[in-house]
């Protein structure tokens, strides 16, 4: 326990004794005592409120305390008193971003630049936060700074090669992982930001080579674990894959939540009189692709549970009649009492148990359910527009934050497909698409068609409807694909290949195990530069001469 001083009466001796209790305060914090800490510091502030050091320390205890708002607020009230200490300004962002603030924590960490233009440690974190505002060039700038300061910070090289490798320069991003890496070999982390520049080159054995030596150092590393098993995944490796596949749940940049047991979590065993719990996690198309597994799990359990986003409820309840199907508030909060089921398991980790092998895929035909009275009229609708023509859905683009951009394209540029005769052409892409349909009538005299009556944002029912009534669909890598191929509509999947997050493509194959329906026209081999904003124009080429054969009746 903190020892009490009495409280003092004269000037001299309380300064004396407020001296005393910050030493003994600054002792306890740096051994980690952080309860008897906080004891000394508010004895600090019984004795003078607003004693700037013990505000912003008590602040630090706080945060370190995972008290982020209360942090916020001490360390406030400390600047208000010693507006110029940039050390304060450091913490403040750090509280900030715990609470996830980052426009306040980028605020902070410039107000401690620029009261302290040397301060290597506040441009390190100003260079993190700018990432994760997405302001890479920024991020860049901040951290040379810090490097400039402080060469030899292997943890400042790795946020500036993730900068770089932002703006996409990876050539430079590399050599900034290379050289935190020879500067701190004992640095997991550092061996899995260099494979991840190989694995975008499609290095594949150099990256392993580098995953395996960094979890050799850390063997229980999340992140590290989920970049070897997108390695594995997408190799066709499946079984190290989904294993490794489960250090998702304590990688630090995914946000999967694993929930509390009991109930526990499945583990291949017998579900015969058991009730299992299937949750859905990550975004839509996770949800559609990793779907294909529910029925697995529905034939072997006595019965099942299904938890999803709302917009997925009539769906699931449509395709997996014998389950029970929930919504859920977020991801992050179970909507079924746990009283209700036996085990519980995300639908991604069914993978570790149905799919350890190629051919473990099944040959459906449709493993989800369109309403069928409402595709037969989008259809009706469709084919009223061009009696005789082909109808086709189109999208182009991803709103994915992470990596939309390479999975987009302009439909004004495809040209090769939007010119082809014979064709009605129907928009399937979710979001604002005016300018898009304005751009492509306007350059290439096209109409595709809109339908006022279909808002997949809000409605994925009727969305699943629309893509029944396709003879084909031609897209990117996003939702529409995913839910093209479970219901097992002819698609054709223009696949930016760069991408490692989407593994389940796998590699140079021209068709998917998940998807029987699913063509993939990937770019052409030899073509080593991905990420050029124009890296779908090989395959929308291809796919046009394709499409002009099928309208033909040779395709």
């Amino acid at each position: 326990m903190t020892r009490r001083v009495p409280s003092p009466t004269s000037g001299p001796q309380k300064a004396d004794v407020i001296t005393a209790t910050l030493a003994m305060a600054r002792s306890h914090h740096t051994q980690g005592r952080l309860g008897l800490a906080e004891g000394c510091y508010r004895q600090v502030l019984s004795l003078d409120a607003n004693n700037a050091e013990a505000l912003h320390l008590l602040g630090v205890v706080a945060l370190q305390s995972n008290a982020a708002e209360d942090a916020v607020k001490l360390i406030k009230r400390a600047i208000r008193r010693s507006p110029r200490d940039a050390a304060m300004f450091v913490n403040l962002g750090a509280a900030h971003r715990k609470l996830k603030q980052l426009a306040e924590a980028r605020d902070a960490y410039k107000a401690a630049v620029k009261l302290v233009p040397q301060f290597a440690d506040a441009y390190f974190n100003l260079s993190k936060v700018l990432l994760d505002l997405e302001e890479p060039a920024a991020a860049v700038e901040a951290g040379q700074k810090c490097v400039s300061l402080d060469p030899k910070r292997a943890e400042a090289l790795l946020i500036l090669g993730n900068a770089y490798k932002h703006t996409g320069d990876k050539s430079r991003a590399l050599a900034a992982y290379e050289e935190a890496l020879r500067l701190a070999p004992q640095l997991a982390e550092a061996y899995g930001n260099v494979a991840s520049v190989h694995i975008d080159r499609c290095e594949f054995a150099r990256a392993l080579e580098l995953l395996n030596q960094g979890l050799a150092i850390d063997p229980h590393s999340g992140d590290l674990k989920v970049k070897r098993a997108m390695v594995h995944l997408r190799m066709g490796n499946l079984a190290q894959g989904w294993d490794d596949y489960e250090g998702r749940y304590s990688a630090e940049f995914e946000t999967m939540p694993r929930f509390d047991a009991p109930p526990p979590y499945w583990n291949g065993e017998d579900l015969g009189d058991k009730t299992l719990l299937v949750g859905c996690e990550q975004g839509i198309g996770d949800s559609v692709i990793y779907g294909s597994m529910i029925g697995d799990a529905v034939a072997r359990a006595r019965a099942c549970i299904i938890e999803c986003t709302p917009r997925m409820v009539p769906v699931f309840a449509r395709s997996f009649p014998t389950a029970k199907v929930v919504s859920y508030v977020s991801q992050r909060e179970r909507t079924t009492p746990a009283s209700e089921f036996d085990t519980q398991i995300g639908v991604t980790s069914l993978g570790r148990f149905f799919r350890r092998d190629m051919a473990d895929f099944p040959r459906h035909r449709g493993y989800l359910k369109a309403d069928p009275a409402r595709a037969a009229a989008f259809r009706a609708r469709y084919q009223a527009i061009a009696p005789g023509n082909l109808v086709v859905g189109l999208s182009w683009r991803s709103v994915n934050k992470k990596i939309g951009e390479p999975k987009s394209a302009d439909l004004a540029d495809w040209a090769d497909v939007l010119k082809v005769p014979g064709v009605t052409f129907v928009n399937l892409q979710y979001g604002d698409c005016a300018a898009d349909l304005k751009a492509a009538k306007e350059k290439l005299g096209v109409d595709v068609v809109q339908d006022p009556d279909v808002d997949s944002m809000k409605n994925m029912d009727d969305f699943f409807a629309q893509v029944a009534a396709m003879d084909l669909v031609i897209t990117t890598s996003n939702t529409t694909v995913h839910v093209a191929g479970s219901l097992d509509i002819p698609a054709w999947l223009i696949l930016n290949t760069s991408l490692s997050a989407l593994w389940y493509w796998f590699l140079d194959r021209t068709d998917s195990p998940w998807y029987p329906s699913v063509r993939i026209f990937r770019r052409p081999t030899g073509e080593t530069d991905m990420n050029t904003a124009d890296w779908w124009r090989p395959a929308v080429k291809e796919i046009g001469k394709a499409l002009t054969a099928k309208v033909q009746g040779s395709g």
